[in-house]
Formats: C-alpha cells, sequence, structure tokens
C-alpha cells in the first residue's frame, strides 16, 4: 500500500494529537517551507525532529493533522498551510529537472574520481535533495587523503578554468575534506540537514564512514536511516591514471606544495572579500590542512534566525 493510501485508510483517533510528534511535524515541514519544498510521508518521517514510536503511528497522526488543517496535502506531497499549494507543481518540475543533472553529475565524478588524492566523491546541494532547478548548480563535496587537500582542490580548479572555462554550474567545488578529519565542529539543523542529504557518487565505505563519524546528525533526525541514499554502484577501484599521478607526487616536496597551494588560497579569499573579518573568513571560507569550503551564501547564519522566526509564528521553538 503506497503512504497517500495509507494516510486516507486512517480513521482512528492518533494516539497523540496535540503532543511532540504534532509540533515535530509541523517544525520540519516549516523548516523546509523556506526552499518552497513540499515533503513525501518517507522524507517527513525522516527528518522529524523527535523519534517517532512507529511509522504507522506517524501516519495516523499526520492524517489528522491534515484533517484539522494544520498540515496542508496535495497527492503524496505535503505543507504548512502558509504555503501555496503550487510549490507541489514546482517541486514536480523541480525532480525532472534534476533527473536531468544527475546524469551530468555521474559524468563528472567520473572525472573527479580520477585526480590524484581522491578518495570520495558525493553531491550536496540541491542535487542531493532532488530538488533542482536552472539556477542550480552541481555542488561536490570531496574527501581527500590526509595532507593533499590542497593538491586535489588546486588541481580541480585548474581543470575546470581551463578545460569547462571556470563554469561552476555543473562543476561546482565548494567542500573538501580529509579521510582523518570527517567530523563536522558546527552542530546546528543546517548542517545536520546537509549531511542527512547527501548522497554518494564514489566510495560507498568512505561516505558510510563519514555519516558515523557524525552521528550527533541523530540528535536532529532520530528516524534518519542512511541506507535509504540514492547510491548507484560503481566501480570502486582506484584509476590507473590517479595511481600514476601520485606516484609522480612521491617524488616532489608533496607537503610542501600542499600548504603552499592552501597559503595562495587564503591570499585569494582575503583579496576577493575585503569586507569579511577574519572570523567570518574562517568560518564560510575555511582554509585548514584538513578542510577546504567556500560558503560564500553564508547560509546558516541567515536560515537559523529565519527558521526561528517562522517557529514563533505557531508558537513553538527550536
Amino acid at each position: 500500500m503506497e503512504p497517500q493510501e495509507v494516510v486516507d485508510a486512517v480513521a482512528t483517533e492518533p494516539k497523540d494529537t496535540a503532543g511532540p510528534l504534532c509540533d515535530g511535524i509541523l517544525k520540519t515541514l516549516l523548516y523546509y517551507d523556506m526552499w518552497n519544498h513540499p515533503l513525501t510521508s518517507e522524507e517527513l518521517y525522516a527528518y522529524l525532529p523527535i523519534d517517532s514510536p512507529s511509522y504507522g503511528d506517524f501516519l495516523q497522526t499526520l492524517a489528522h493533522e491534515v484533517t484539522n488543517g494544520r498540515v496542508q496535502r496535495s497527492g503524496d506531497y505535503y505543507y504548512t498551510p502558509r504555503t501555496d499549494h503550487s510549490v507541489v507543481a514546482r517541486r514536480y518540475a523541480k525532480e525532472l529537472h534534476a533527473h536531468r543533472l544527475w546524469k551530468i553529475a555521474r559524468i563528472s565524478m567520473h572525472a573527479i574520481k580520477r585526480f590524484p588524492f581522491v578518495r570520495a566523491v558525493c553531491v550536496s546541494g540541491d542535487l542531493s535533495k532532488n530538488a533542482t532547478d536552472k539556477t542550480s548548480d552541481i555542488d561536490f563535496f570531496i574527501i581527500t587523503s590526509p595532507r593533499r587537500l590542497w593538491i586535489t582542490r588546486t588541481l580541480l580548479v585548474l581543470f575546470k578554468k581551463v578545460f569547462l572555462l571556470n563554469s561552476k554550474k555543473y562543476f561546482c567545488l565548494n567542500y573538501f575534506t580529509t579521510q582523518e578529519h570527517l567530523t563536522v565542529a558546527e552542530r546546528d539543523v543546517y548542517v545536520a540537514t546537509e549531511i542527512a542529504s547527501l548522497q554518494p557518487l564514489y566510495n560507498f565505505d568512505l561516505f558510510v564512514r563519514y555519516l558515523h563519524a557524525n552521528r550527533w546528525v541523530d540528535d536532529f533526525f532520530p528516524n534518519f536511516d542512511w541506507r535509504n541514499c540514492r547510491y548507484r554502484a560503481t566501480s570502486e577501484r582506484r584509476s590507473i591514471i590517479q595511481i600514476l599521478l601520485e606516484l609522480a607526487f612521491a617524488f616532489l616536496p608533496a607537503d610542501r606544495i600542499d600548504r603552499y597551494c592552501m597559503n595562495k588560497m587564503k591570499g585569494i579569499w582575503v583579496r576577493r572579500y575585503p569586507d569579511f573579518d577574519d572570523a567570518t573568513r574562517s568560518r564560510i571560507l575555511r582554509s585548514t590542512r584538513s578542510e577546504s569550503r567556500a560558503f560564500v551564501g553564508n547560509f546558516a547564519e541567515k536560515i537559523l534566525p529565519l527558521y526561528a522566526d517562522r517557529l514563533r509564528e505557531f508558537g513553538l521553538t527550536m
């Protein structure tokens, strides 16, 4: 039986019609309403901020929330009353667009995995949520070998500038980390959502290690199950090209080169964003030997206050 049919079939009163489960449903929908992104029942259950007793109890409560008007439903999708029902049609369009971008992302992955010291490739951002439009980039999250992150990043950026005419549309390299630095320090609902929605393209085992290193995400989404990710099996074997390129670096002062590339990028960030103070630059343009991030939009600091305001409108708290 499909989830919508299950909800339609529920006729009994839910066990908890005004408690944490109802509030949790609304909190989750309010977060995604900021992105005009309605959710299926499975997605809503996975991103609940509380541990629901069972999926059946959750569906029962969700049906009651639809009946009393606190939640709106159109087809298989749910959203809050403050959102126009046209978001469902837009989500269908975004899923269709994302289907095309996934093909490009997988082609790009096969190029990225051949660069020196790349150990895993994942997709983040809009595409990881299967909701893109013509303004969306393909955002890649890349895990590298220790002390080689900046060599990898520099080579990939040069490839993008020379062969892709510096286009970020299908080759956006906004986040790198290394194998020995998998745990994320920031812990809030925004970061938890981005981690939980990551989709692996290459090296599934290392992707799972990354999720296990960030088990704190379970505090935000107790029902989240990483086994539901959209992974399409690909060859995990390292390419001959990569092995040969890495062998070449064995005869070079690789540590010094990596540090030089990092310091060079730090200088570029300072010149490019002179209005940022050091604390802001360190947070959104982080450049360490084990992490590189370029979150110029600084979404977390914009989204979290907006989310708190929306919760207060409904008498809820973070």
